[in-house]
């Protein structure tokens, strides 16, 4: 899988809480996403300024980055790869054909299935 041709080809969210004093100034946070679909958006949208016309547009009292997310799909793989602070994750999804399987492949495949979804 080519995840990038260029600088451009990218896509994915970033994920920010948004941190609220109540009345009785315990915190409250409201999670929100913003989709970029270029490296230019995302440079932009990790600027200190975006940050802060994300709080006032808001009115929150703070805004903290939770996390970034990037995606990249080609036929049917799909991969997603998210950054947080200091660690990060990913996970791939495929749709797997069996069309060109004979039938002994495909029961041994089933019957891994069959394992798999009882043990989970």
């Amino acid at each position: 899988m080519e995840y990038t041709n260029h600088g451009d080809a990218v896509k994915g969210y970033i994920t920010y809480d948004l941190y609220f004093e109540s009345f009785d100034y315990q915190e409250d946070s409201v999670l929100e996403q913003k989709a970029f679909t270029t490296v230019k958006e995302l440079f932009d949208m990790m600027q200190p300024h975006y940050f802060e016309e994300l709080k006032e547009e808001n009115n929150a009292d703070r805004i903290e980055l939770h996390d970034v997310t990037f995606s990249a799909k080609e036929d049917d793989t799909e991969a997603f790869i998210t950054m947080f602070d200091n660690s990060g994750t990913y996970r791939i999804s495929v749709n797997l054909d069996a069309s060109g399987f004979n039938n002994e492949y495909r029961t041994v495949l089933k019957d891994i299935k069959e394992i798999v979804d009882r043990k989970l």
